[in-house]
């Protein structure tokens, strides 16, 4: 799921609080600028389909550390996981 409009000092165990209510977590990862500082989102990987679906209908709009988050779903295929680098960024 892509998670929009989070704080800029938002921490991996701050979100893994927030959706762990709604299922197992299998991934976090908050995306930040050369000095580390959160771009204000994150992708979190729930463990199973169920689990996103839940997070989605409850967490879209929900409101987290005084600001309403938005939540939705990214699907992506083999080939564009492929071409993502280390980093996380398009070859």
């Amino acid at each position: 799921m892509l998670i929009g409009n989070l704080p800029l000092d938002v921490s991996e165990s701050d979100l893994e609080a927030f959706f762990s209510t709604v299922g197992k977590i299998s991934s976090i990862d908050i995306l930040k600028d050369k000095t580390g500082r959160g771009r204000g989102f994150a992708f979190v990987t729930m463990a199973k389909k169920e689990h996103i679906e839940h997070a989605i209908a409850r967490m879209h709009n929900a409101e987290f550390k005084g600001r309403l988050l938005s939540v939705s779903p990214v699907e992506t295929t083999q080939k564009q996981k492929k071409s993502f680098n280390l980093f996380g960024f398009c070859r």
